[in-house]
């Protein structure tokens, strides 16, 4: 092949797109159609590549420029994401805190739904306070009105004999009679039948501390008027039966009568402390209308209202007033032995809890108060026992003494 000149392939290019006509080659470079074809389909070929290279680069320009596009929107994304990670981070964070504070200020602040009911036990001092102006009241001459007139006039009446006290006693007790007298002398007046509703009534000590009534009954916390009746004609029967007849007017007046009365009055006193515990137990069997309003804001508490349901005696669900002894045992019971309290306590935490742990602990000092108040009057009930001991012990030896003496003074 005749060797030429290399020129510009734009150039060769360019000639062949305006279909000039063959210029004048230098005399150097001889005109061959078989290099001008081989020219031509050179220059179609490489305009072919460099088509598909700008094409290629166009190609590869706009996949980066989608590729930049993609990272930019995938970083928008991400830190989106992360924007909005921290942001529903924070918000748990701040709503866990107000959570917590509201729980908090409930713990502290908020009252619990039996808060009526723990009122109760504000009032006990009331309580037993009118327990003791009951007690009072079931003196010898002061006693209130009673359903039985005869029980009545027994234990109101100054003391007559021994023979007098023992009659009126037996005939008292024709509307107590139980099975065993009826065994016994059945069919005399003393014991015409036997009592259909408080046999023995005036003879057991069941009287004072659970009530009178039939054979097996369960303990009554709150006497009804028949039972206090029942309960103070067994306190007539075991303690203040009559040792000698009260004086009239005129008998008192002589030096022997002025004598007799001390020593009634003596015996009295004894007597008293005597019958004090027995006094006080029915004074405490009575219904007390101290305890009216307290059981009212007591039974506002679903759980107390319950146990209220459940343990009442008929008298408090009647009169809506329970005895001292049943408004303590009531407090006591609607804790321990009223399981709805469980369900109250479920609900408690924190200060509330602790709260409700320091009524129960005052409770139960408020009970030991009365446990110690119990052995101080046993006590001195006990003291008068071993000082009217001690007095039979050493009355005859004093007295023989005196005798003695007083007999030596006169020899002189």
């Amino acid at each position: 092949m005749i060797g030429f000149k290399r020129k510009p392939v734009s150039a060769v290019l360019f000639f062949a797109s305006i279909g000039c006509a063959p210029m004048a080659w230098s005399k150097d470079i001889v005109y061959d159609p078989a290099v001008h074809e081989s020219t031509q389909a050179t220059a179609a070929a490489v305009g072919i590549v460099d088509a598909s290279i700008t094409a290629m680069n166009a190609s590869v320009s706009t996949l980066l420029y989608n590729i930049g596009t993609a990272i930019n929107q995938t970083g928008n994304k991400v830190s989106s994401t992360v924007e909005a990670a921290s942001r529903a981070e924070r918000e748990f964070q701040a709503a866990q805190e107000q959570n917590r504070r509201l729980e908090d200020a409930r713990q502290r602040y908020q009252l619990p739904d039996n808060i009526c009911s723990e009122s109760s036990a504000g009032g006990s001092y009331q309580v037993a306070a009118a327990s003791v102006g009951a007690k009072a009241k079931l003196r010898p001459g002061v006693t209130g009105k009673l359903s039985n007139a005869s029980v009545a006039q027994a234990v109101n009446s100054p003391a007559p004999s021994q023979e007098v006290d023992a009659a009126r006693s037996a005939k008292i007790h024709a509307h107590y009679c139980d099975a065993d007298d009826y065994a016994a002398y059945g069919g005399a007046k003393a014991c015409p039948s036997v009592s259909a509703t408080m046999p023995g009534a005036d003879k057991r000590v069941d009287s004072v501390l659970n009530g009178a009534g039939v054979d097996g009954k369960a303990p009554d916390l709150t006497f009804s008027q028949e039972q206090t009746d029942a309960a103070l004609m067994y306190t007539q029967n075991s303690v203040r039966r009559s040792v000698g007849a009260q004086l009239g007017k005129g008998e008192a007046d002589t030096v022997a009568g002025s004598q007799y009365v001390g020593l009634m009055t003596q015996l009295a006193s004894n007597l008293s402390a005597a019958a004090d515990p027995q006094e006080q137990r029915i004074a405490d069997s009575i219904a007390n209308p101290a305890t009216k309003e307290l059981i009212a804001e007591a039974t506002a508490s679903g759980s107390a209202a319950t146990y209220f349901s459940q343990v009442a005696s008929e008298e408090a669900k009647s009169t809506g007033m329970m005895s001292t002894r049943e408004f303590e045992a009531f407090e006591v019971g609607r804790r321990y032995a009223n399981t709805e309290y469980q369900a109250d306590l479920q609900a408690m935490s924190g200060d509330n809890l602790l709260r409700e742990q320091i009524r129960v602990t005052s409770m139960s000092n408020w009970l030991m108060l009365g446990i110690k108040n119990e052995l101080q009057r046993g006590n001195i009930i006990n003291g008068l026992a071993l000082g009217s001991a001690t007095r039979q012990e050493f009355e005859p030896i004093l007295a023989k003494l005196y005798r003695t003496i007083s007999g030596s003074l006169g020899g002189q």
